[in-house]
């Protein structure tokens, strides 16, 4: 899976056709997008003449709370692949946990996405948002272990959010970064932590919050619509944060955030 990928949340179909078709251009490789962003049609047509051997497609399917998860589950899986014009997926997730703590029906929607994958439509599978109690709820009837953990991860969260970076080096998930800037906040992208260590680099500050994800083992999706920004993020693999600079990130207590809406706190359980 390639580090760094390009998303398309809160864009509609015709943003998201854009941005796709620059990011391809620019350089990425990898474009991350899902069921519940409603723009798949038009990620399909900014893909659309780039041999398919030469970009990375994740997209996810949303958690359901009813007893008919499997038939629901195996349907959204069906539609992203009609949606995105493809034959298969690299990855395909499931969005985020039961969103009524209901480990069965959380269950029933890996078992389908493992079908999904058996019949060679993703070529692996992961989940989003998931905590501590949503892998042992999975745990106990999956037959493939999550190849990626999506959560939301930046500088002010610290290392490793409720223990999930730590899981999933222990277990072989890969941790992926959403909101790798934060949410609503100029923080991470201009703020003086690390506008200050971007100096050293000569590079902004957003490159610098970036790079801080890649420097604690964790890939990561980041967004823009702007050629000149695609740029500035493929550039954070050309220098390397040091010790003293990665202590102080690493410190940092704002801006605040939780990995995911579906665990609030490490204490987060299911209900079987």
């Amino acid at each position: 899976m390639p580090v760094i990928s390009i998303g398309t949340w809160e864009y509609n179909a015709s943003t998201a056709e854009a941005v796709v078709r620059q990011a391809l251009k620019t350089g990425f490789n990898h474009v991350d997008t899902a069921y519940g962003y409603h723009n798949q049609a038009g990620v399909a047509r900014g893909l659309a003449g780039t041999d398919r051997s030469k970009y990375f497609l994740t997209t996810k399917i949303l958690p359901v709370p009813n007893t008919t998860a499997y038939a629901l589950t195996t349907t959204m899986l069906e539609d992203d692949i009609k949606e995105l014009n493809v034959e298969y997926v690299d990855l395909m997730l499931l969005h985020g946990p039961n969103p009524e703590q209901n480990c069965s029906a959380t269950q029933e929607q890996w078992r389908a996405i493992e079908d999904f994958q058996k019949a060679g439509k993703a070529k692996a599978i992961g989940v989003s948002n998931f905590c501590l109690s949503s892998f042992e709820c999975i745990k106990k009837t999956q037959k493939v272990v999550p190849a990626v953990n999506q959560i939301k991860f930046h500088v002010g969260m610290g290392p490793d959010p409720l223990k999930l970076v730590t899981y999933g080096h222990a277990n072989g998930i890969v941790t992926q970064a959403y909101s790798p800037l934060g949410d609503g906040t100029m923080e991470l992208i201009n703020g003086t932590l690390v506008s200050g260590i971007g100096k050293e680099f000569e590079v902004s500050g957003a490159s610098i919050s970036l790079r801080w994800i890649i420097d604690n083992n964790v890939t990561l999706t980041t967004k823009t619509t702007k050629e000149k920004h695609m740029v500035e993020d493929l550039a954070i693999f050309d220098f390397k944060l040091g010790a003293d600079d990665m202590s102080k990130l690493n410190k940092a207590t704002t801006p605040a955030g939780v990995p995911s809406w579906g665990c609030k706190s490490a204490a987060s359980a299911f209900l079987v």
